[in-house]
């Protein structure tokens, strides 16, 4: 943990010496943004007397809507629910993403004790070895 700690503080030390070497009072890169915002201070402000027109605008049915559900929820992407698993299972960050909430708030409340973190990751290991059938009745399983 300590080294850990003292790999970040370093990294951190350097990033602050980098920035601090940057010029920051460039005359020839500042006048091009001088003039930049002197334009946008002069641009007329909007009429908000004036109803919005919403005519441009198109918007989704319910049937878009339900389709996106489809396409994004009912159907979790493995790969993307395995990675949330390995790295955020403590969390429950992959049983939120993969609808199982229930789960997700017992990882959780059990964080502290580094037991869902282990489980984590065996989890997310075993679903990328999953093959696409096996995925599917994974989550199959998991909506019933």
């Amino acid at each position: 943990m300590k080294k850990t700690l003292s790999i970040l503080f370093a990294m951190a030390m350097s990033i602050t010496f980098a920035v601090a070497q940057i010029p920051s009072s460039n005359a020839a890169a500042a006048a091009p943004a001088a003039a930049e915002m002197a334009e946008w201070v002069e641009q007329p402000s909007a009429d908000y007397a004036s109803p919005m027109q919403l005519t441009d605008m198109s918007f989704p049915t319910e049937q878009d809507v339900q389709s996106l559900i489809a396409q994004n929820v009912d159907n979790p992407d493995q790969t993307v629910a395995a990675l949330l698993n390995i790295f955020l299972g403590d969390f429950g960050i992959g049983h939120f993403y993969t609808g199982q909430t229930t789960r997700g708030i017992l990882d959780i409340i059990f964080s502290w004790t580094g037991i869902p973190a282990i489980i984590g990751i065996v989890e997310g290991i075993i679903w990328l070895c999953d093959s696409d059938a096996q995925w599917q009745a994974r989550v199959e399983g998991w909506r019933k």
